[in-house]
């Protein structure tokens, strides 16, 4: 059986810190959940989600299963430690400073980010959608990260694989809400004619609203919708689909 196929961010893995973009091939879901799904509670098989949640994890050495939350396009956060489970509390961000201790977010479309300060040994990972991006969360995210000990010129983000503006027609009031959720953001949106945002260039303004330099930011720069081999779209197949999952952790040796 083929291996699950996945995206390595280069920025995080050049301060030791590991952290992986899942793709959807290399599992045993069926479809409309084909193959690599990652996500529970959307229709596919509880013990399909398991076997392909180990599968990526014993692929990419992280010890044990990622934490993981519900998911409601909030700024809310987890601190987590301890082994990995999916928790009942809301949150779209979590964080953690304990080595060996794998963090989690699903995505179908929204933008997946992962953060690391490898100086002061945390990370976080974040889920932002449009209502999230709206709401500041990856900006909320480095607060918290600042809150725990981090320093602004230490940390680093990686966005991965996201709808792009080539496939992500929003109303004129999503636009206008995104607009007003950074300074710069009305460049990040195109008009052809209805709107289409970039939620990439909208959470990188943030993210250096926040503190962190542009050169300790990377985007993948891949869009989930256009590419139905390798990425679950919530947009593209009518809410019927995958979840990916982003995951990052600090390393267990000191």
């Amino acid at each position: 059986m083929a291996e699950p196929a996945l995206l390595r961010s280069r920025l995080l893995n050049t301060i030791g810190i590991r952290a992986i973009f899942s793709e959807r091939s290399g599992g045993i879901s069926l479809a409309p959940f084909n193959s690599l799904n990652l996500g529970h509670d959307i229709g596919d098989k509880s013990k399909n989600v398991e076997t392909n949640i180990a599968k990526l994890m014993k692929m990419t050495g992280f010890s044990g299963r990622p934490h993981q939350a519900m998911q409601m396009h909030g700024v809310e956060h987890l601190i987590c430690s301890g082994i990995g489970s999916p928790h009942s509390r809301q949150a779209d961000i979590l964080i953690s400073n304990e080595p060996g201790t794998p963090i989690a977010v699903r995505t179908a479309d929204c933008l997946p980010i992962l953060m690391a300060d490898p100086v002061n040994r945390i990370v976080a990972a974040v889920h932002a959608g449009w209502r999230g991006s709206a709401a500041g969360v990856v900006i909320r995210a480095v607060e918290q990260m600042l809150k725990m000990g981090a320093r602004e010129e230490h940390i680093h983000a990686s966005l991965g694989p996201s709808i792009s503006p080539c496939c992500f027609e929003v109303d004129n009031n999503t636009a206008r809400i995104l607009k007003e959720s950074v300074a710069g953001a009305e460049k990040a949106i195109v008009y052809s004619p209805e709107p289409h945002p970039d939620l990439t260039a909208i959470n990188l303004l943030q993210l250096k609203e926040a503190g962190v330099a542009e050169d300790h930011i990377e985007s993948l720069g891949i869009c989930t919708c256009c590419h139905p081999g390798r990425f679950y779209s919530y947009r593209r197949d009518h809410g019927t689909t995958g979840r990916h999952l982003a995951v990052v952790a600090l390393p267990e040796a000191l």
